[in-house]
């Protein structure tokens, strides 16, 4: 304690010196410090001065809307505020989820999404290292949100909940968002913790203590390692050298501009392309296409003597390969000597992107205008032109074939947005392969995928809707809350259930053969994806509408 005494004092007098010599001065009343420590003893608090002042030392301290507890960094005290202040947010979603009057389902999850989970999403990176005890604290206002947006029954499934509103559980989420700051921060070179590396003695402290709270890079390493992700390399973030007063030369011609690509005939662009090259005849044609599959993304540039094509990591988009192909292409060029030569490329996005070169723009956009500034510097004439997409354009064609064939592996860095996207497809698989598990689930045989549905404008029906799909309704589950025995079927002497009385009870056949001309029906044409246009006036006739 004394050494850390010392080198804490020591740092605070030259942050002192430095704060006299530039004219700036600490306020020594709203300074305070923090002791965390894990001994169980008496462990006494450094005493430290800032200004001549004792510096005091509180138990807990909010720090950018974190609150840093002293005892072991819990965080149960930020957790418990936060409850709070969620709970609070939640009485906006109460008052409007009249089942009368109330807003629809969509509305709602905006709502909550804005006002209670946004509260939840901020800091969870560094709360998230907190206990499973703990954290599962925040699980209750997930759900209660979820049960007053979707106007679910009290006793409905935490898992129905979430595949019916089509919103991951908290640790999925949390998991996710902490993701997206670790690649940032990867893809950040200057950040403090770009090259962060645990020293070995930690980690042997680490592996021989089971109650060692792992720190955030060790934690998401393991689930980069759990999500096979653990090879990928981001790309740096761009660094924009073009000065503010350097004008961009960047141009590029678009010959089809004043015809519509729907109304256009094929055999019109192919004569346009044909009179364009023959004002271009001196420019040697480059030809760059970019294709997406449902596992991978690759690109092709095709010059007049030689092909290049290459698959990139499924986590690629397609404006990733397409400029992809842009930068290999202009290397490819810059390899050779100088001459004439025209880039086709049918990406209109690229190109536009590259025009205007937007401050938060796809970071190979900066380096497309590098090599081609370095092009125009060294005798070279490049010029970029766009074609339409399959229109029969022999070099696009065969570059578009190219790219759907390459089967080489190209070694490169992944974008940032790329891998959030990904990230964020994978987590949803991860979620589906979980859902397809759950065949006892009442609401899996109705909804097997997930994903959002459409939902009623009306409230009350859209209310009933939810609980005859879920499976929980008044009737049929409040003796779970009342403690009392589960409601029979008189004429069947079975318990009674949803899907008993909207298809199987032979007593309501009369009525399902006047309202669905059949007596044979099932639950997922009756509230399904499309509900049936008769399964109210149904219920109604056989008395249970009411008791929903």
């Amino acid at each position: 304690m004394n050494v850390i005494q010392r080198q804490v004092q020591t740092a605070i007098n030259n942050i002192q010196i430095w704060s006299v010599k530039n004219g700036f001065t600490f306020s020594t009343t709203k300074t305070a410090g923090v002791h965390f420590f894990r001994k169980r003893k008496l462990h006494l608090d450094p005493e430290i001065q800032l200004d001549g002042h004792k510096i005091p030392f509180i138990n807990e301290i909010r720090f950018l809307g974190i609150v840093f507890d002293k005892k072991k960094l819990t965080f149960l005290p930020h957790i418990k505020s936060l409850r709070k202040r969620c709970e609070r947010a939640l009485n906006i979603l109460r008052v409007l989820s009249s089942t009368s009057w109330g807003a629809d389902q969509p509305s709602m999850m905006r709502i909550y999404r804005s006002t209670i989970l946004s509260k939840m999403d901020y800091g969870c990176m560094i709360y998230g290292s907190a206990r499973k005890s703990v954290l599962q604290k925040l699980d209750l206002v997930h759900h209660t949100a979820l049960r007053l947006c979707s106007g679910a029954f009290r006793t409905s499934p935490i898992k129905s909940l979430y595949v019916y509103c089509c919103e991951p559980a908290l640790d999925v989420r949390r998991q996710m968002l902490s993701l997206h700051y670790f690649f940032r921060i990867a893809s950040n070179s200057l950040h403090p913790y770009h090259n962060f590396k645990l020293r070995p003695s930690l980690l042997r402290l680490q592996n021989a203590r089971k109650t060692f709270i792992p720190p955030f890079f060790n934690r998401m390493k393991a689930i980069l390692v759990e999500l096979n992700l653990n090879h990928i390399s981001v790309t740096p973030q761009p660094t924009n050298t073009f000065p503010p007063w350097k004008v961009n030369r960047f141009y590029y011609l678009n010959p089809f501009e004043n015809f519509s690509e729907p109304d256009t005939a094929d055999t019109i662009y192919q004569k346009l392309f044909s009179e364009h090259r023959l004002h271009c005849h001196s420019f040697a044609p480059v030809y760059n296409d970019g294709s997406e599959s449902t596992n991978e993304a690759s690109f092709a540039v095709i010059f007049p003597n030689n092909i290049y094509c290459f698959k990139l990591h499924p986590s690629c988009s397609i404006f990733t390969a397409e400029i992809t192909a842009v930068v290999t292409a202009l290397k490819e060029i810059l390899n050779g000597s100088p001459g004439s030569y025209v880039v086709y490329v049918d990406s209109l996005s690229v190109l536009q992107s590259l025009k205007s070169m937007q401050p938060h723009s796809h970071p190979l956009i900066f380096t497309v205008l590098d090599i081609y500034d370095k092009h125009c510097a060294r005798g070279f004439t490049i010029l970029f032109c766009w074609i339409p997409a399959h229109v029969g354009i022999d070099g696009n064609e065969q570059a578009d074939m190219a790219a759907k064939m390459a089967s080489t592996l190209f070694h490169t860095t992944v974008p940032v947005n790329d891998l959030k996207k990904f990230v964020k497809n994978l987590c949803h698989s991860n979620w589906q392969s979980q859902w397809n598990n759950e065949m006892q689930n009442k609401l899996h045989a109705i909804k097997p995928t997930v994903q959002d549905w459409k939902s009623f404008n009306n409230r009350k029906r859209d209310t009933l809707l939810t609980r005859l799909r879920i499976g929980h309704t008044r009737f049929t589950h409040r003796h779970l809350l009342l403690g009392e025995v589960p409601p029979t079927c008189p004429n069947c002497d079975c318990t009674t259930s949803v899907s008993h009385i909207l298809i199987e009870c032979p007593l309501f056949n009369l009525q399902r053969q006047h309202f669905f001309q059949t007596t044979s029906v099932t639950l997922p044409a009756l509230v399904g994806f499309t509900p049936h246009n008769q399964v109210f006036s149904f219920l109604k006739s056989i008395g249970f509408y009411p008791l929903i």
